[in-house]
């Protein structure tokens, strides 16, 4: 797993215990050890696995993690002077490489200076890079990688692949390389002290044990002073603090001179070999990330045209994966005026999340927050700035609503038409969510009312409520946030229950101007694994430990009756089906608002809406100047009103006439190259959407990857999806989701919304996309 400490420990950390392990007053065989100790201990990606192998008769080690590819290899040449390291050493490194390359890494375990002078190591590459090509897989296909030592044996080995005639990689990696063994630059001198890892000790015990000689005349020995022409795209990343970023500088400087194609990352305040920390150091992290993303373009066949249909946080996310990747163009069609979904459209007083800033977001972005629960233009102007910061704005086209889209099967793409023209993608995102069509109730006579009709969702701020009375019909999770806000300035406000809510409180607070340092950061982090627990606990209540969910019940009550003294209310007020059946509610303030003496609450069912008010179904009339109708939205209808028509003309609503469904939520047989974001069985009972959404996010992305690497067309197996279907509907019915009518359930109880398991799960069961599931052309 990934953590991040602050850069100054982590120098401190290279300092003190990485650089004195390639001191060359050590033993050999003692620095070996240690160095390759101090590579176990770092931390690499969940699911990483590391499987001997073998190169060209040499020992190696493949390094994957869920959803790596063997058909996108990257060969790795390990860095430690030519005198240390080993594949142990950089596990870590080859495996975050391993995430951000979507390729498997392969460790070379080349020999070892003194016993093993040049050009045994240059000859181990060369021997396993011909091994690679041998096993079938094209050049066009393989990366070539290498940090410090092993960034000059991945030139060197470019330089001797090009003179025998033999097809070059697609790409190259190269970190901190270590190319002028004469160590005549002037950044050697410049940096010493500056640089927390190398120092020139090492390099001159390497250069001495490497050639065995007093200097470096081989051609192969001097890249720097080759021809550079003619290379493959080369990616060099480098600190501004190390002894060899003066190689970096001049070879950059010299394939640009020889027209070829190089990307460079020269950190400021870096070191040597930074990226090796990877899973500590945020800055390495991105710097790695960014490498692989390059060399994943260099082995890609096209790039994948993608329409992304909605810019809420499904379609915002999408777009920072996609671009983060470049494998793909991207159009993301929202047909509101500006980004934001269903923070955009939900306006009302008092508007705000009821899961947690630190775990309402993308774990990328945390996002500064005013309060723990982040009102509604906290979040809009988030899901703005993240679009901004990540240059996803450019790829939206605004006021563009998806009326049909059809998969054409002798082309392989979507045929998309919009309120803006047609056009064609190969993969098509659905990011439409599942709470962005308010539902309205069909009340007799309400043509009749002459007063300002509106939904929660669609809230007329033109409407000045202060002395007026108010109708509000719903009690879910919108109107416990707007009935507390309105309720001062109303005359009277009557509350329609049709379905009364367990709520339990909101633990909110302010958060102050300094809020944001690096200590609170560091605290956020620790919050957010608490709310993720806390949220966990809840899941494990409403489906398999059922006892959990009597917490819930026990702060409902306690709550209710230190708000509401009347014990009468009390009784009307209190929800009659088990705890989490429905969604249950954060407020500390509703109870309270009912509690008012300008308040009243109505269970009698509407039985119409005349001149002057509602009429409920006893005949009592309540007078009314405003309905407003927190009714919550259209849950069951996915993708409406987009028509959405795949293989063989199967629309896909027709598919879903029994109730929606999706292979973990997110693909469905016969449309294929279609990923859902928040789809059926994906919603939680307990948690943040936004996690949930994240892992769709990233498995969509896999698919993607996919289309981009020579993949015609994805489509998940009937079988597969069937299996999973099965599995959730059965797990389902145990679960308190099937004791109650619900937005959760479709008319003949179909569960379709909710997932059944907890966050970890579906991140674990979405973490790597399975080819066995699905038919490829």
């Amino acid at each position: 797993m990934r953590l991040t400490l602050p850069c100054a420990a982590v120098r401190l950390a290279t300092r003190l215990l990485v650089a004195p392990a390639l001191s060359p007053r050590l033993p050999t065989p003692v620095s070996r050890a240690l160095v390759d100790l101090q590579g176990r201990l770092l931390p690499v990606p969940r699911g990483t696995r590391s499987t001997p192998s073998s190169l060209g008769g040499r020992p190696s080690v493949r390094v994957s993690v869920p959803g790596s590819r063997d058909d996108r290899p990257v060969l790795f040449l390990h860095g430690g002077g030519y005198v240390v390291g080993s594949p142990a050493s950089h596990r870590s490194l080859g495996a975050w490489l391993a995430e951000a390359t979507g390729g498997t890494v392969h460790l070379l375990d080349y020999r070892l200076a003194p016993e093993h002078p040049y050009p045994a190591a240059l000859d181990d590459a060369e021997r396993a890079y011909r091994a690679l090509l041998d096993a079938g897989h094209p050049a066009q296909r393989i990366a070539l990688a290498g940090d410090s030592a092993g960034g000059g044996l991945a030139v060197a080995l470019l330089l001797r692949l090009r003179s025998a005639g033999l097809p070059l990689p697609a790409g190259v990696g190269l970190i901190s390389p270590w190319l002028d063994l004469d160590l005549t630059d002037p950044a050697i001198a410049r940096n010493t002290g500056r640089d927390a890892m190398l120092g020139p000790g090492l390099l001159e015990e390497g250069r001495r044990s490497y050639l065995r000689r007093g200097g470096a005349a081989d051609p192969e020995l001097r890249p720097l002073e080759a021809d550079l022409s003619g290379l493959p795209p080369l990616h060099v990343v480098a600190g501004a603090d190390e002894v060899l970023v003066g190689d970096a500088d001049r070879l950059v400087e010299r394939v640009r001179a020889a027209g070829g194609r190089v990307t460079y990352t020269r950190a400021e305040g870096m070191w040597h070999d930074h990226v090796l920390e990877a899973g500590l150091l945020g800055r390495a992290h991105t710097d790695l990330r960014e490498l692989g993303a390059a060399l994943r373009r260099d082995q890609a066949d096209r790039r994948v045209r993608v329409a992304v249909v909605g810019a809420g946080f499904g379609g915002i996310g999408m777009g920072v994966a996609l671009r983060e990747d470049d494998l793909a163009d991207v159009t993301i069609l929202e047909k509101a005026s500006q980004v934001g979904g269903v923070w955009r459209d939900n306006t009302y007083p008092g508007a705000a999340c009821d899961v947690p800033s630190n775990l309402y977001s993308y774990s990328f972005a945390p996002g500064d927050w005013s309060r723990r629960f982040a009102p509604q233009p906290d979040i809009l102007r988030y899901l703005r700035t993240v679009a901004a910061d990540h240059d996803v704005e450019r790829d939206i086209r605004l006021g563009t609503e998806v009326t049909d889209a059809r998969w054409d099967e002798d082309a392989a793409v979507w045929r998309i038409r919009t309120s803006g023209g047609d056009l064609e993608a190969e993969a098509l995102v659905a990011a439409c969510g599942q709470l962005s069509r308010p539902a309205m109730p069909d009340l007799p006579g309400i043509e009749r009312f002459p007063g300002p009709v509106f939904h929660s969702a669609r809230w007329d701020s033109s409407v000045d409520l202060r002395g007026k009375r108010v109708a509000v019909v719903g009690t879910g999770a919108s109107a416990i946030q707007f009935v507390p806000a309105i309720a001062p300035d109303a005359d009277q406000v009557t509350v329609f229950q049709r379905s009364a809510p367990y709520v339990i409180p909101k633990l909110d607070r302010p958060y102050g101007p300094r809020a944001f340092s690096l200590r609170f950061r560091a605290w956020s982090r620790a919050a957010r694994a608490f709310w993720t627990g806390f949220f966990e606990f809840g899941a494990l209540g409403f489906t398999v430990v059922r006892p959990f969910a009597a917490t819930f019940g026990l702060l409902h009550r306690l709550q209710l009756r230190l708000q509401v003294p009347d014990v009468e209310l009390r009784e009307r007020i209190a929800p009659d089906y088990p705890v989490g059946c429905k969604r249950v509610l954060i407020s500390s303030d509703w109870f309270r608002a009912l509690a008012r003496p300008d308040v009243e609450v109505v269970t009698e069912k509407i039985s119409e809406v005349t001149e002057e008010g509602v009429v409920a179904a006893d005949g009592t009339l309540y007078p009314a100047d405003v309905i407003i109708f927190g009714t919550g939205f259209r849950t069951q209808d996915f993708l409406a009103p987009m028509q959405v028509v795949g293989r063989g003309g199967r629309e896909l609503s027709e598919e879903w006439r029994e109730g929606a469904r999706a292979h973990l939520g997110i693909t469905v047989p016969g449309f294929p190259n279609l990923f859902l974001l928040y789809g059926p069985n994906t919603n939680v009972g307990s948690g943040s959407i936004v996690h949930m959404l994240e892992c769709q996010i990233r498995y969509a992305r896999e698919g993607i990857r996919r289309l981009a690497t020579g993949t015609r067309s994805l489509e998940v197996r009937p079988d597969a999806a069937t299996a999973y279907d099965t599995e959730m509907q059965s797990r389902l019915t145990d679960s308190v989701w099937t004791e109650c009518v619900s937005w959760y359930r479709t008319d003949s109880g179909r569960v379709t919304n909710n997932w059944p398991g907890t966050m970890l799960e579906y991140r674990r069961r979405t973490s790597r996309l399975d080819e066995g599931e699905y038919v490829t052309t």
